[in-house]
């Protein structure tokens, strides 16, 4: 599998599109799901913005790779682990399991910008480079001290997969269970650009909410 700046802005390309009808589609059947449509809109930017981290390693710009890369590191670091479970928690309706999604939620906050802070902002925290035709993220952590790096990628999948289980719609359950078969797949076969890939195949399974939102516009009151 090779990736290129022209395989992140084709995919930002195509989620912008469909992430706009997924904000519209929800918006006319269930504001419920608003958050949950916003999916493939935020993978569109952050694919955008890794188009223009190759654009700036190919052509030397570091000024142009510090920048798209700490958008990126926000999506990847911050923004997914908060707004995952938000999604699922604005989704669900009352009871003990919305309460469980809020907790989750603030948890994914605080972990997330415990990842996201040292490398966007310290000096030296964040290098990108290209390995074997993909992107690794070399980048500083504070947790480095306590935990293996393996330890703070499964709290991070556990935390975006919790979520998505615990919903209890069918398909949110199905898009985890998606999620869960490419975080084994990138661990085991690009072990060297986790980030990169992981988010590059998250992006494209965000299409699948495309389809959630196509079924519900049809029938928004029918469960799915």
């Amino acid at each position: 599998m090779c990736f290129s700046p022209g395989s992140s802005f084709t995919l930002a390309a195509v989620l912008l599109p469909a992430g706009i009808y997924c904000v519209s589609a929800a918006r006319k059947a269930d504001t419920r799901w608003l958050p949950l449509a916003i999916y493939p809109l935020a993978f569109s930017i952050q694919q955008a913005a890794e188009g223009f981290v190759w654009v700036g390693l190919n052509s030397g710009n570091q000024q142009l790779v510090d920048i798209a890369a700490r958008v990126f590191l926000f999506f990847s670091h911050f923004f997914w682990m908060t707004f995952v479970p938000f999604s699922i928690w604005w989704l669900e309706r009352n009871g003990p399991r919305k309460t469980a999604l809020a907790l989750l939620t603030w948890l994914g906050a605080i972990f997330g910008l415990s990842i996201f802070l040292p490398p966007a902002f310290m000096a030296g925290g964040l290098v990108v480079e290209k390995v074997v035709h993909s992107l690794e993220y070399v980048t500083v952590q504070y947790h480095d001290v306590y935990v293996d790096r393996s330890v703070l990628r499964v709290i991070y999948a556990a935390i975006v997969l919790v979520a998505l289980f615990a919903s209890r719609e069918a398909v949110v359950k199905l898009f985890g269970v998606l999620i869960l078969v490419s975080v084994l797949f990138t661990t085991y076969v690009f072990p060297y650009a986790f980030i990169s890939v992981w988010c590059f195949l998250a992006a494209a399974l965000s299409l699948h909410v495309t389809v959630v939102m196509a079924l519900r516009q049809r029938s928004p009151r029918r469960a799915t």
